[in-house]
Formats: structure tokens, C-alpha cells, sequence
């Protein structure tokens, strides 16, 4: 089966997810409880809606979740990823400048992390097959 039909046939959720450096470091949020996967780490971010691109997308998941403005944004990489309940297309960017200060606006908790400290997090398991692309922004 090739990507696309994948993309057409398997995928339930299509999602934004934005890479955050400052000082060398990624910012990372906790899934808070009373959500799907509470206590993992993800990477900031959230689904794409219908009739909205990513591009929209990442921006207003930004603003909605962390209260920041992406002033300059670029998409790096899809991943496709099936977990037991659906299967996610994760459209990864990354956030080069932004404007305001980053805080939990849904009662999330956000960590800055280097990247020996995110391979000790508990991820969600489809951002931890996308470490290795990951590991190039460190490196």
C-alpha cells in the first residue's frame, strides 16, 4: 500500500505538531489529565480541521495551546502513525521565531528539554519514532 493510499484509506486524524527551540533546547507538553494519553509528552500542537491547512492549523494550535504567535514556521515532515484506537498523520514544523512567552493555556504542563532529557520522557509513541529525525535539530 503506498503513502497516499494510506493517507486515503487508514488515516482518522490528521494533526499539526510545532518544534520549539530556544537555547538549544525543545519545548514539550504534558497531556493533561482528563485527555486521551494523559501523563505522556507530546510535542505542541493538535488536529487539523476541516477546510484548514496546516499552515493554518500549527498557528492556531500554537495561540490556542501555548499563547504564542509563530512569526516564522516551515514544514520539516510528515509521520504516519497507527495507534490502537486511529491512526495520525502528523504534519511536524518547525517554529524558527515566535513572539510572546510560552505557557500552558489548557492546564498542560511545558518543559524546555535537551534532547538526552526527551529520550528519558514518556512520549506518545509516535513521536518517539520521530526522535531520530528530531535528533538533527541538537546536532
Amino acid at each position: 500500500m503506498t503513502t497516499e493510499q494510506i493517507k486515503k484509506d487508514r488515516i482518522t486524524v490528521h494533526a499539526v505538531a510545532g518544534l520549539l527551540m530556544r537555547d538549544g533546547k525543545l519545548l514539550v507538553a504534558e497531556r493533561p489529565e482528563g485527555k486521551p494519553y494523559s501523563g505522556y509528552w507530546e510535542f505542541p500542537g493538535g488536529k487539523v480541521e476541516d477546510n484548514e491547512t496546516a499552515d493554518v492549523a500549527i498557528r492556531r494550535e500554537l495561540h490556542e495551546e501555548l499563547g504564542v504567535d509563530a512569526v516564522q514556521a516551515e514544514p520539516w515532515f510528515e509521520h504516519l502513525h497507527a495507534y490502537p484506537d486511529k491512526t495520525v498523520l502528523l504534519d511536524l514544523w518547525r517554529v524558527t521565531e515566535f513572539s510572546g512567552e510560552p505557557h500552558g493555556r489548557e492546564n498542560q504542563v511545558l518543559r524546555w528539554v535537551g534532547y538526552e532529557e526527551i529520550l528519558h520522557l514518556r512520549l506518545l509513541a509516535g513521536n518517539l519514532e520521530i526522535l531520530s529525525q528530531i535528533k538533527s535539530l541538537f546536532f
